[in-house]
């Protein structure tokens, strides 16, 4: 189990996870279709039953930059839905995806009968400010090779797959690395094959193995 990362689906009981599923609503989007936009309304939370999605933020001149991956059983909308405010960032299909919807109202109603369910809620939403507090620290490094090994390190911890006890296996390619630092795909990958000349990354096609990222 990931302890950066919260599989709502796995960790609620049998009953909370059918009474979730009882007041959600289905959908299923296509590869980079936008399951929510940065300002939409907090009408409702959503968790990802199936694929993968990408949480992205744009910049002033419209590039987008990754913050995270949302992986199935994972959560979002909470924040927006509990503090009624706008959705912060944009989530973005990574191929087909499905989710549930979970309106507002009956999602609050659901939250003010379950307080197993909030303590597991709690943790989503601990979790989710600690990676902002990461994404701060690694975007304040002083070089770029600093910025893109932290980076990795980051989504290895959140998103990686332990492959051994030194070596974590990454789902993305060099274009969303490059999304994620904030910096051109060029310049990216003149680091990471100085990383992969140190043994500290050995570089595939859409994935990356990072060597000891802790």
């Amino acid at each position: 189990m990931n302890r950066n990362r919260v599989d709502i689906l796995a960790e609620l009981s049998r009953s909370s996870v059918l009474k979730l599923k009882s007041i959600g609503i289905r959908r299923h989007y296509q590869d980079n279709q936008a399951v929510q936009q940065r300002g939409d309304l907090p009408n409702h939370a959503l968790i990802l039953i199936s694929g993968r999605l990408r949480a992205v933020l744009h910049t002033a001149n419209g590039t987008e930059q990754l913050s995270r991956w949302q992986e199935a059983g994972e959560i979002s909308g909470i924040g927006s839905v509990l503090a009624d405010t706008p959705v912060p960032v944009d989530l973005i299909a990574a191929g087909a995806v499905e989710v549930l919807i979970l309106p507002k109202q009956p999602f609050m109603d659901f939250l003010a009968s379950d307080a197993a369910a909030c303590i597991i809620l709690m943790r989503t939403l601990t979790l989710r400010v600690n990676e902002l507090f990461d994404i701060s620290f690694v975007r304040a490094a002083n070089t770029l090779r600093d910025r893109v090994w932290a980076t990795l390190q980051r989504l290895a911890n959140e998103n990686g797959e332990r492959l051994s006890d030194d070596r974590t296996a990454l789902r993305m390619s060099q274009n969303d690395v490059a999304r994620a630092v904030g910096a051109s795909r060029q310049r990216v990958n003149e680091e990471l094959r100085k990383l992969e000349a140190e043994k500290k990354v050995v570089l595939g096609y859409r994935r990356l193995e990072i060597v000891d990222p802790h």
